[in-house]
């Protein structure tokens, strides 16, 4: 493990509860993973553990308005806007949540109990879990009351600015039986490192639709963690785009702990520069009966590089699974890089299990079909990177989520070089 001064000064931290200093132990035993780490070989930390950063400790007296770019997406969403700067909670932003849904935050309550539940729900013994933990920004736990299904979206937006600051803000969600919510992520701050952890739990019956946006400063690394349990016959519909940062992590772990549970867990990620996007899941199917699918799509140029890493695990008796797993990369650049390893560990024997991953440039048939028709060779080149990205948009239900990750999509191709759209 590499000692590492990307971090807050953990020294300084007191007053912890069990939980929060077991996770401190933890981090000081093992830091940030070096490159003998399997999990971690194709996203290499050395570049950016040199970083000398301190932990947000509060908001500022001054207020921050939203930035313009949130504000008109979650007008356009009718969304309620659930705020972070610099990783601290602001508080006033919970007023007016729906109906049905409540709020529990670190600042005016015991949060030990949640913090368990956190740290139940998140990938065990990760680096982003133990260190959150440790130096928690902010703590918010939103729970929808059973049977209780709320349409309107709630986005939390993590937004700040300064580049010697690290965040590390930790969000629970907790839908009731038989309830139902849309949330979404979005992350544009101009920070050291954001390091957020995020724990769902849906139970039985539950359905949660959710969408991620990492669009963070160019010179922003954003290590995230997040940990999700479905509980039976509930529905995760998940999906996450990467777009900013210098180097991104976006790690999901999901457990099925209940027969037919439904989780569709799908991203994009987009580089330019030398920009590094990591994807990496782990889904575990520790029941049977229940299905699984991913689409990852990634879309490279210039020198960026990126990696999917996706395990699929059925564990005994696990009969019945249908775990499905696609992983595709557009290569824009000679320069650019793609990474993809794709995993299937199975001990069941009745499974319907798959995974693939492919990279490759625009094909060049579909592309002289298209100007060979008169199609300006830009425009042509702009129609198949949008249908490559669509094909994975597509599988977002949720019209309001859709929109918003199209919102980024287009953004990012109107500065495609050679691309008219």
């Amino acid at each position: 493990m590499l000692a590492s001064t990307m971090q807050p000064n953990l020294d300084q931290l007191s007053g912890l509860d069990d939980v929060r200093n077991a996770a401190l132990a933890r981090w000081q035993a093992n830091g940030w993973p070096d490159a003998k780490a399997e999990s971690w070989r194709f996203t290499r930390l050395g570049a950016v553990v040199a970083r000398e950063l301190a932990p947000a400790i509060g908001m500022s007296e001054t207020a921050h308005a939203p930035g313009a770019e949130i504000t008109a997406i979650a007008t356009e969403m009718k969304a309620h806007v659930i705020r972070f700067y610099n990783g601290m909670l602001d508080v006033r932003s919970l007023d007016g949540l729906p109906d049905g849904m409540t709020a529990t935050h670190s600042l005016n309550t015991d949060f030990e109990a949640i913090t368990a539940e956190v740290a139940g729900l998140a990938p065990v013994d990760h680096p982003v879990g133990n260190l959150s933990l440790a130096a928690m920004s902010a703590g918010l736990r939103l729970s929808v009351d059973a049977g209780v299904h709320i349409e309107q979206p709630v986005l939390l937006a993590f937004e700040g600015t300064g580049g010697t600051i690290s965040a590390h803000p930790v969000v629970m969600v907790d839908v009731g039986i038989s309830g139902a919510a849309v949330i979404a992520e979005w992350h544009q701050s101009q920070l050291g490192l954001s390091a957020p952890l995020v724990a769902l739990r849906l139970g039985d019956k539950a359905r949660l639709d959710y969408a991620k946006v990492q669009a963070e400063g160019a010179n922003n690394v954003h290590l995230a963690a997040t940990g999700i349990s479905l509980g039976e016959g509930s529905v995760f519909a998940g999906f996450s785009i990467s777009v900013g940062g210098q180097l991104a992590r976006l790690e999901t772990h999901v457990t099925l702990t209940g027969e037919s549970a439904e989780c569709g867990l799908s991203a994009i990620y987009l580089g330019r520069d030398k920009q590094h996007h990591d994807i990496t899941t782990y889904m575990d199917h520790a029941v049977g009966h229940c299905h699984s699918s991913q689409i990852i799509r990634g879309v490279l140029d210039d020198a960026s590089r990126g990696v999917f890493q996706g395990k699929v695990h059925v564990a005994p008796d696990a009969q019945k699974t249908d775990g499905q797993q696609m992983s595709r990369a557009l290569l824009l650049s000679r320069k650019a890089e793609a990474d993809a390893k794709p995993e299937l560990e199975i001990y069941a024997d009745d499974v319907i299990c798959a995974h693939g991953a492919t990279v490759g440039e625009l094909d060049e048939t579909q592309l002289f079909y298209l100007t060979s028709r008169g199609i300006p060779k830009a425009t042509a080149r702009a129609m198949l990177i949008g249908a490559f990205l669509d094909d994975a948009i597509d599988s977002v239900e949720n019209a309001a989520l859709a929109g918003m990750l199209r919102h980024i999509s287009d953004g990012w191709m109107a500065d495609v070089k050679g691309v008219s759209l």
